[in-house]
């Protein structure tokens, strides 16, 4: 399989309009549909209601992750303080990212944070820092899957809160609706995209009129992830 090196959002790329519409998500804990603004404060008030789970009660941290150039792409999740950086990579690669065995790392403050540190790195450390160590209320921080076509991640920390966790190390309590695209032939719902066309008007296709892509290109799913068209996502 040919693999394509180039990431739809390059840094500092112009975005799609569709990255500027409202974008919506359900709640995973009640099934509220609200907009992403607004989700943030939906959740404040609906995890202390649905804040069951089994042993010790421990401190969680309430985290929005988004594509750092696609947010329309985002989701909110709670995770133990006490629980380690490589395992929020691990939730983060499952539900978004993993596609090869890429390399990937946080970046927190002047920290770097890999699954294998390297001494080149002058404040690399090791992932498995428990993340309550590193990060707490109002700190920003960076996820990179893929060091060569890299897929950036922004993540926030929201808010924080003593409870009982669920079970897993991560556990989701929102999710971004799919974004509706359109093939740039007919205007039916898309279910390709073109990796080349940086999600330009005419990077997406339907079944049908795929075939209309050069063959020296590769199409790949359309699929509901900020990692959509790059490498070999959606299609190993």
């Amino acid at each position: 399989m040919m693999l394509w090196t180039r990431a739809p959002f390059p840094r500092g790329a112009v975005q799609s309009p569709m990255a500027r519409t409202t974008s919506y998500g359900t709640c995973e804990l009640c099934g509220k549909r609200t907009s992403k603004a607004a989700m943030t404060r939906h959740l404040a008030s609906c995890l202390p209601a649905h804040g069951g789970g089994r042993g010790k009660p421990e401190r969680l941290l309430h985290l929005q992750v988004q594509g750092a150039w696609a947010p329309m792409y985002w989701l909110h999740v709670e995770v133990g303080a006490r629980r380690s950086l490589a395992e929020l990579d691990g939730f983060l690669r499952d539900i978004w990212l993993e596609c090869c065995g890429h390399m990937s790392a946080f970046e927190i403050g002047r920290a770097r944070y890999s699954v294998a540190p390297d001494d080149a790195w002058l404040h690399e450390r090791s992932m498995a820092a428990r993340l309550g160590d590193v990060v707490g209320p109002g700190t920003t921080f960076r996820h990179e899957y893929d060091f060569g076509s890299t897929t950036e991640l922004k993540l926030a920390v929201k808010g924080e809160r003593e409870g009982r966790s669920t079970g897993g190390p991560v556990r989701l309590l929102a999710r971004n609706e799919a974004p509706a695209w359109t093939c740039a032939v007919c205007g039916a719902p898309a279910t390709l995209i073109d990796p080349l066309a940086n999600y330009d008007e005419d990077a997406f296709y339907c079944a049908e009129h795929a075939t209309e892509v050069s063959e020296e290109d590769l199409v790949l799913p359309v699929v509901n992830s900020p990692r959509m068209g790059v490498c070999a996502y959606g299609d190993v």
